[in-house]
């Protein structure tokens, strides 16, 4: 999950607009980004694999997502209030390589009205020091909405990581959610347990519980980060069971991440008694074997 603009001013200045909207909304409402793989969130009875569970092969492919060395991870987000984003908006693209013991990651973040979130990062760690950019000048970045491509002047220059190492690299590379999905428990009674095959790949999704008992327990720390969001009170903080969608496919032998997607409607109560609701999609990318090292470029000064 993605922190972006507190939505205290929001709610200050349009206590009119009590729902926000993700701005490419479908018929179904909320942007779920286009996806080349049109098989990807559309599970078909007829490519149900029998005695697979949806659950045990996502901990199959997450044990072996931690234990690779060899990848890269590609990530879009978004958020928009109002119509069209024309109170806040926000989009991001991240990419993370991983290279041996080698970790690089860098991040663009445009916000538009109240959020002011607006950033360009890197992080690299070289197996023994780790290094930083954060520049958060916001002229230095733009954003074509038509296109969905970002324009950065000016990155800055790595300085040296004052933070905690230990913590940053297991965040950048290890971590894909703030739920706790470690027990199939956890899972909502509408969670769909079947896997489906078609080709080569499979498609499957974990749907959580996100009911107000376990936000409030298993779930806390997403819960907080939700409130933080939102500058919300914990009391009428509701939050729609999240799912996530799942493309994992056999790579070298093991079975690896090829697409996930994350979609989650909430609504928090904030002080002066406004709901407020959004709508965020989080959709990762992740691509195996040669042609995705660490690069110069990516290096910069410190190339």
């Amino acid at each position: 999950m993605k922190k972006f603009i507190s939505l205290i001013l929001i709610l200050a200045v349009c206590a009119s607009v009590a729902a926000f909207t993700l701005g490419c909304s479908g018929a179904g409402g909320g942007n779920n980004f286009v996806v080349e793989d049109k098989n990807f969130g559309n599970y078909d009875e007829a490519n149900v694999v029998e005695g697979m569970s949806a659950y045990d092969l996502v901990m199959e492919a997450y044990a072996n997502f931690v234990d690779d060395t060899n990848f890269v991870r590609e990530e879009y987000f978004t958020f928009a209030a109002g119509n069209g984003g024309s109170l806040a908006s926000r989009n991001t693209h991240l990419i993370r390589k991983m290279q041996g013991d080698k970790i690089y990651s860098q991040e663009v973040i445009y916000g538009t009205g109240m959020d002011k979130g607006t950033c360009v990062t890197r992080y690299y760690y070289d197996g023994e020091k780790a290094y930083e950019i954060n520049n958060s000048v916001k002229k230095n970045v733009s954003y074509d909405g038509k296109t969905g491509e970002f324009g950065i002047k000016d990155w800055g220059e790595f300085q040296e990581f004052e933070g905690d190492v230990e913590e940053q690299n297991w965040l950048i590379k290890d971590k894909i959610t703030t739920y706790d999905i470690s027990s199939k428990e956890y899972m909502s009674e509408k969670h769909n347990d079947k896997v489906y095959k078609v080709g080569e790949t499979y498609y499957c999704a974990l749907t959580i519980n996100c009911s107000i008992e376990m936000m409030t327990s298993v779930q806390r720390e997403a819960m907080q980060e939700f409130l933080d969001t939102l500058s919300a009170q914990e009391k009428g903080f509701v939050i729609e069971d999240t799912t996530l969608d799942f493309a994992i496919a056999q790579i070298d032998g093991k079975m690896k991440f090829k697409i996930w997607r994350r979609n989650e409607k909430y609504t928090g109560k904030h002080s002066t008694g406004i709901s407020v609701s959004c709508e965020q999609t989080c959709l990762s990318y992740y691509r195996y074997g040669q042609g995705y090292e660490i690069t110069s470029d990516d290096l910069l000064n410190l190339a």
